[in-house]
């Protein structure tokens, strides 16, 4: 097979009009037809700047695991699909390889009278199906001089049989493409056959996927899926057992479930929606779904009756959070491009109304041999987010160290220069589900600055998870410095200026979520320089891969540092802020409540809270106090 990239076909944008008799008709008792396509036809394939005389052809492929199923029938016919009609004669052929045509052809036959939409003509001579035996049935479209070669149709289903759809031309050199995987669809041609050969209560199980499209699920939760299968026998299939499998890194769960009142004819690929499927684990699982039975019998020929589909399953009872994303930029005071970088970045965040849900922080870098005041031993570990990249450049962005696709660098630090293209990879960030909250807590004791990050995990484990982790950093903003390349004025201000990474290791420290509440304690010194009042701790969860690609951030968290004393710790030199009377939060004289959480960090109402533990947020106008809170009914 060649490379498509030697030639340019275009898949037509508008699907083609269906009419009356464009749809193949057909009922249990009919002759057996073999392929992989629906019989309603959508688009057509164009062969951009090559015009007749030539040939323009299409065939599928059939192995000898599926033939040997029809072993001692014979293909007698081709159908075919076509629109518009082109050419003056159409050839059809049965062969043992398509680039042995005139060797390995084993039956063959033509016609001048075809048409517009499907079409069947019948072989010489009939081919006798043998085990062991692969065949490509087709046909060939002989063009004429100026004809276009724009006919070819695919059918309606929303998938492509891999390797056993093949499309080319010939002006003088035969072509032959097998690459379907951009147009996941199949080419409209299929073998008819007749015999007594019958695999009956068999079926091909296709594909299946999510009705919502979506492969994020909750544990227990009966939902629907599309399934495409295909009834190899004559006797119409009206119920199958259908098994799941489903499989976590620490247990297999198996369950059945059975489908009536079907009506599945032979050889028509069929969209069936089942419902009430529930996958009974939580995390990252594989689901192997098995076509068990067929009409109450074991399917004969059970090699394609499996398919596995990889998903998220939330735990019961749980649902996504908030999420902030961290957006990390590589910087350099000696790169004169950063002030304009930093002002167009500023403005996406100013202008956007969720700008609080986003935590900006800064790994400054060398530049030119130019040493920069900033950078931390840490910083030179941060240089594995460039990937695959040639060599390290400024400026560049991580948008929660995802991969995004479209881009020029390998990524996940990509270089971003306009403002829309900003915004819009923010907004497809944020969009992303989180299942895991922070909370931050500090107190300042002289230099010491004592930190807690508590978390909650609403499943045992994050999408995608390798090994996952816990990263707290320090940042200070509102440095003034003096020797910022490409600064108007004698001084530049430096913001998300990272300090400290406070783990133990650039990467963060290994997380266990198994029990989903976690806790991790630090205490840092501050530095002569440091300016505390303008310093927040920033703390993430993430993934930990050898690949740069698959380090993405699943939930971030930032809080300054203040004299303020934390979640778990009493309030000092104030009255009570606040106090639970019957289930509602009432602000203490002189002081406003200002939010109330539950433990996953979701916003609650003040007003008839339920029994269980909550997080309010209080404030005199100065300082906040933010305090744990026991709701007992």
């Amino acid at each position: 097979m060649k490379s498509f990239r030697n030639s340019l076909f275009l898949l037509a944008l508008t699907s083609l009009p269906l009419t009356g008799a464009d749809l193949f008709a057909q009922s249990a008792d009919d002759t057996m037809r073999l392929g992989y396509c629906t019989t309603e036809y959508s688009s057509g394939l164009i062969l951009q700047g090559v015009e007749g005389p030539g040939i323009y052809q299409a065939a599928a492929y059939f192995t000898s695991d599926l033939l040997e199923k029809y072993e001692g029938d014979k293909i007698t016919a081709v159908e075919f699909a076509v629109k518009p009609k082109r050419g003056s004669e159409a050839k059809v052929f049965v062969c043992n390889h398509i680039n042995y045509m005139s060797t390995t052809t084993l039956g063959s036959g033509s016609t001048t009278d075809y048409a517009e939409g499907w079409n069947t003509v019948k072989l010489t001579k009939p081919v006798t199906i043998y085990k062991g035996m692969d065949l490509y049935v087709g046909y060939q479209l002989m063009l004429e001089q100026g004809e276009p070669f724009d006919c070819i149709l695919f059918d309606q289903s929303p998938y492509a049989v891999p390797n056993n759809n093949l499309y080319g031309f010939n002006t003088g050199e035969d072509n032959w493409y097998d690459n379907t995987a951009g147009i996941n669809k199949n080419v409209c041609v299929r073998a008819v056959i007749e015999g007594s050969k019958s695999p009956e209560n068999d079926i091909s199980f296709i594909k299946i996927e999510p009705a919502n499209g979506s492969d994020y699920m909750t544990q227990n939760e009966p939902r629907s899926y599309y399934a495409y299968v295909q009834n190899n026998g004559k006797t119409p299939v009206t119920s199958f057992t259908l098994s799941t499998n489903s499989k976590t890194a620490s247990q297999t769960v198996k369950k059945e479930l059975k489908f009536e009142g079907l009506n599945i004819p032979n050889n028509v690929p069929q969209k069936l929606k089942l419902d009430g499927i529930a996958i009974p684990v939580e995390g990252n699982v594989t689901t192997d779904f098995t076509i068990s039975e067929v009409n109450g019998e074991k399917d004969p020929y059970p090699s394609d009756n499996t398919l596995s589909r990889l998903g998220y399953c939330i735990k019961e009872g749980s649902k996504a959070v908030a999420r902030k994303v961290l957006f990390e930029q590589f910087t350099s005071e000696a790169y004169d491009g950063i002030p304009a970088a930093d002002e167009m970045y500023a403005s996406v965040f100013n202008e956007r109304e969720d700008k609080d849900d986003f935590v900006w922080v800064k790994h400054h870098r060398n530049y030119k041999g130019v040493d920069d005041q900033f950078v931390i031993d840490e910083d030179d570990d941060y240089e594995e987010l460039y990937g695959k990249a040639k060599k390290p450049f400024v400026p560049a962005v991580c948008f929660d160290r995802l991969p995004i696709s479209g881009m020029e660098d390998p990524g996940p630090a990509y270089f971003v220069d306009y403002e829309e293209q900003t915004n819009a990879i923010l907004s497809a960030v944020k969009q992303e589900p989180s299942f895991v909250s922070l909370n931050i807590d500090n107190k300042l004791d002289g230099k010491m600055l004592d930190i807690k990050v508590s978390g909650h995990a609403g499943v045992c484990e994050m999408p995608m998870q390798d090994e996952l982790r816990l990263t707290t950093w320090l940042v200070e903003d509102k440095i003034k410095s003096t020797e910022q390349e490409g600064a108007t004025g004698n001084s530049y201000v430096q913001d998300g200026v990272l300090r400290k990474v406070l783990s133990s290791s650039a990467w963060g420290d290994k997380l266990d979520i198994t029990k989903y509440d976690f806790e991790q304690n630090y205490s840092v010194e501050l530095q002569n320089g440091w300016n505390v009042d303008n310093m927040r701790v920033v703390t993430f969860v993430s993934n930990f891969n050898t690949d740069a690609l698959k380090r993405r951030v699943y939930n971030t968290q930032q809080l300054a540092c203040t004299k303020t004393t934390g979640i778990t710790s009493a309030i000092v030199g104030a009255e009570r802020p606040f106090f639970v009377i019957g289930g509602v939060v009432v602000a203490n004289e002189g002081f406003r409540i200002m939010e109330v959480c539950d433990v996953a960090g979701r916003k609650v109402s003040a007003h008839n809270l339920g029994a269980g533990l909550y997080i309010v947020k209080a404030t005199d106008g100065e300082r906040v106090y933010t305090q744990k809170v026991i709701v007992k009914n």
